[in-house]
């Protein structure tokens, strides 16, 4: 599917690496003030940031079999234009808790907003789950969802701090494409209030590859 287009100002970040060997990604979008006029530079040290921003949040919460290999981002700018960025980073899981066995396994993370429709949530899957923030194998124990809770809003709370030259603001949030089923001509950018992290456990089965014979 090709990428949508994001409203002027707007970026899509992602966020890639592996678990066990396996490719994980995880995308966020974000409006940047300024951004229409952002340079190349400014676009470049906000995403080495942002990265860093992620690394910081959860880089520590996995073992070594669990990599962040960079970010990308695409900044939508206007007269159908776009600046494109790309950050390395390489770092691995420094946590000593093993993982459940199942790597499809995700901590869930939805992010509040003030807008109300069924399905669509905007959501992040974190690849992998430590042994010891589960109990019974299928949903994260009580210090795991204050954990998370924790570590989620403190990236949040890092990513909206972001500015760089002619980006004055971000504002961490989700672009929605479509209304009543229907696609808008244009997408329209809504921030996040919040984080709410599920109990139960999430999959990304796509995660493990195509079928095996």
């Amino acid at each position: 599917m090709a990428q949508q287009r994001g409203p002027d100002g707007s970026v899509r970040i992602a966020v890639s690496g592996t678990i066990n060997t396996l490719p994980w990604a995880n995308v966020f979008w974000a409006n940047l003030v300024g951004g229409v006029n952002a340079p190349q530079a400014d676009l470049d040290l906000w995403t080495a940031n942002f990265l860093q921003d992620y690394v910081s949040s959860f880089g520590t919460i996995y073992p070594a079999g669990w990599i962040i290999n960079g970010a990308s981002s695409t900044l939508f700018q206007p007269g159908e234009t776009a600046l494109h960025s790309a950050a390395s980073d390489g770092h691995i899981g420094t946590g000593a808790d093993a993982l459940v066995e199942n790597t499809a396994s995700s901590v869930v993370l939805s992010w509040t907003t003030n807008v109300y429709w069924r399905g669509g949530k905007p959501r992040t899957y974190l690849a992998g789950v430590p042994g010891s923030h589960t109990d019974d194998g299928h949903s994260l124990n009580t210090g795991a969802v204050s954990f998370y809770t924790t570590q989620a809003a403190a990236f949040r709370n890092a990513i909206n701090g972001l500015v760089n030259g002619a980006i004055t603001q971000t504002q961490m949030g989700f672009v929605s494409f479509k209304t009543g089923g229907t696609s808008r001509p244009v997408g329209v950018f809504f921030p996040t209030t919040g984080v709410k992290v599920h109990k139960r456990l999430g999959t990304q089965r796509r995660r493990l590859g195509p079928w095996l014979p």
